[in-house]
């Protein structure tokens, strides 16, 4: 009975052994190049040669071989220290070589874009600079038409109290001169009349004078 469950128990535990395993993707390890081979050993035939990186799906392991499967469905024996769950880095490196080179065309675009915002913000210095020199100029200008405003209605205030008295003094000099031909007129008008008063008074003299010597009896 006993010997029974041992031919039980091993029975068992070979068809454990030689079940096959789950199915894994995996990678050939950083090697040139390796053998498939139709079994488990060195002194099995080689099917082929497996390159490096070229991936593989494992389906069952036997102390240092694996049965492995390629993608053309071909099934055969490799070493297992030979093959990987990570990927090679021979593989990584023609991966990153592949990424690294959308990269350096970004890098290269935001080399080139950088280079122009940094054209653009000189530009804009140079803009700015020059702003702020017209700015400043401006401001003296408007200090200067400040200063001349100031100077205008100074003069606009003295223009129009010199007209102011330019008129007073004109109509002063209007006055003055009525007055002056009033004067005038009343003292011709008076010296006429004078004149003219001796010449009546001279002419009745000497009317008288001339009556008198007509009379007879005067002499």
């Amino acid at each position: 009975m006993k010997k029974v469950v041992v031919i039980f128990i091993f029975g068992f535990l070979s068809i454990c052994m030689a079940a096959p395993s789950h199915a894994e993707t995996r990678y050939i390890s950083d090697m040139m190049e390796i053998t498939l081979r139709t079994g488990p050993g060195l002194n099995y035939r080689i099917i082929k040669m497996l390159n490096s990186g070229q991936t593989v799906e494992t389906l069952e392991s036997e102390e240092n071989w694996t049965r492995v499967r390629l993608s053309d469905d071909t099934t055969g024996w490799v070493f297992s220290r030979y093959i990987t769950r990570s990927k090679p880095k021979s593989l990584l490196a023609d991966s990153l070589q592949k990424e690294i080179g959308p990269l350096r065309t970004k890098v290269k675009s935001l080399t080139e874009e950088n280079q122009r915002l940094i054209q653009r913000n000189q530009e804009m210095a140079e803009e700015l600079e020059e702003t702020r020199e017209q700015l400043e100029n401006l401001q003296n200008e408007y200090a200067t038409l400040q200063e001349d405003s100031g100077d205008y209605l100074k003069l606009k205030d003295e223009h129009a109290s010199l007209t102011k008295t330019l008129e007073e003094k004109n109509q002063r000099i209007q006055t003055l001169e009525k007055q002056v031909s009033d004067a005038f007129f009343s003292a011709g008008l008076k010296w006429f009349l004078a004149g003219a008063g001796v010449l009546v008074l001279g002419m009745i003299i000497g009317n008288r004078i001339a009556s008198r010597k007509k009379r007879p009896g005067l002499r």
